[in-house]
């Protein structure tokens, strides 16, 4: 209600406001501004409380082995906490799907998508060499050539949608990461970063 009665009066406050200035673009930004701070105000408190539930959930996944699913809402909390930071600055918050859109500038939007994990985990794909690659549900993996294990892996899902893999060729060498993105359950790509993903993937 409360709510309700500051927008009427905000209203009426523009209105003579427009007519003074004979109905200004600046009225409209300032009626905009307003409307997002009243916003804000109202859905803090919710948002705060989902926050500190998505923080509590990853940390129950993590101690218990759930990699993917902490991944999942990391990239949640990650994209929570971009629309705090657009809202202290009065921006605009942006929802989910801008968020990823912004992280993935300059790409095609259908590469903005976030993957279904049913794509991969528990599966195996393939390169055009015909190397494995092994997605497990716990957030490892391994990769195979042939019979023989060439690398072993963990994997996390980026708030962009890419999937980032740390990979170790043996225990003594260091870690390297590479970067995928799933287009859809068929074809992947990957490659050295995300702006470089020119290798192909297919499910097995």
């Amino acid at each position: 209600m409360k709510t309700i009665v500051f927008l009427m009066l905000l209203t009426c406050g523009i209105v003579r406001s427009a007519a003074a200035a004979d109905g200004g673009v600046a009225d409209f930004d300032k009626l905009q501004m307003s409307y997002q701070g009243a916003v804000e105000r109202e859905t803090a408190p919710l948002r705060d409380k989902y926050l500190v539930e998505l923080e509590k959930l990853r940390d129950t996944y993590s101690r218990a082995g759930n990699l993917a699913g902490a991944n999942v809402v990391q990239a949640e909390i990650t994209t929570m906490n971009q629309q705090i930071a657009f809202a202290k600055t009065g921006k605009r918050a942006p929802t989910q799907a801008t968020a990823v859109a912004a992280a993935n500038a300059g790409k095609p939007t259908a590469e903005a998508e976030m993957p279904e994990l049913r794509w991969f985990v528990g599966k195996t794909w393939l390169t055009e060499a015909q190397t494995k690659w092994k997605f497990e549900k716990d957030g490892t993996g391994e990769r195979v050539r042939g019979s023989q294990k060439t690398a072993t892996f963990t994997w996390r899902l980026l708030p962009s949608g890419a999937i980032e893999l740390s990979e170790r060729t043996a225990p003594n060498k260091p870690v390297t990461t590479t970067f995928l993105r799933f287009k859809n359950k068929f074809e992947a790509w990957f490659g050295p970063s995300e702006a470089s993903l020119t290798e192909r993937l297919h499910y097995e």
